[in-house]
């Protein structure tokens, strides 16, 4: 009987301890998939915006660096998505934009070109609004903000008009946009919160200094090049 007891009571323990450790490991594999780390744009990317197409999303327009010059359209954007091209990013973009498609693949990151020109082609014919135009440049330019925070770098990127106006999009580290419009003399126009919105006068004081236009929206500081605008 004793006998019996005892074979009763290991058969238990050895239960308890294989449901033990099999919630232990069920509790590692949870936490190892919250600690999962955030996908980091490798440097060699010039990235511009918080999200594409919406703000938040994992894919990116991606601007003229050395790992995209080879993918770069005039009347494309340009648009980069972690993981490979059969990731659920990169399908949700091709399966959904009738011009998007996949170009490459560079460290980590799949390429997508979205046509732009069919689209400007519909708005001439009057039949759609008008679409934003492909960036064309970007690199950094001089920015401050207000409140006593010290002057930094910011991400831009340009588009050149078929009027020859100019709009400069300005990436603050923060995820914020600044778009400045530029008419064909190459003074300011307008600003406006991103390039889709309509120019407004507003707060906007501006000078030209060797070259260098310095921009005043509110307590925003910024300095645009002549280079910028021309594309020289």
């Amino acid at each position: 009987m004793r006998r019996t007891t005892r074979s009763f009571a290991s058969a238990l323990c050895a239960a308890l301890a294989a449901i033990a450790f099999g919630a232990g490991g069920a509790s590692t594999s949870a936490q190892a998939a919250g600690m999962e780390k955030p996908f980091e744009w490798p440097a060699s990317f010039v990235v511009l915006g918080d999200g594409y197409p919406h703000s938040g999303d994992a894919c990116r327009r991606l601007g003229e660096s050395a790992a995209t010059v080879n993918y770069l359209d005039h009347m494309a954007m340009l648009v980069g998505c972690p993981g490979s091209r059969d990731s659920a990013a990169v399908r949700a973009i091709v399966g959904h934009q009738r011009h998007a498609r996949v170009v490459g693949e560079a460290e980590g990151v799949t390429l997508i070109s979205i046509s732009t020109e069919s689209a400007q082609a519909g708005s001439q014919n009057g039949h759609g609004p008008v679409k934003e135009s492909p960036i064309s440049a970007s690199g950094t330019l001089p920015c401050e903000r207000g409140n006593g925070q010290t002057k930094t770098m910011c991400k831009f990127g340009v588009v050149h008009h078929s009027d020859r106006s100019t709009t400069v999009v300005v990436y603050w580290p923060d995820g914020t946009t600044r778009a400045i419009f530029f008419g064909v003399n190459g003074r300011v126009v307008g600003t406006a919160a991103s390039a889709s919105d309509r120019p407004m006068p507003g707060d906007t004081l501006t000078r030209k200094h060797a070259g260098i236009n310095l921009i005043s929206v509110g307590n925003e500081r910024y300095e645009v090049e002549d280079t910028v605008l021309s594309g020289s």
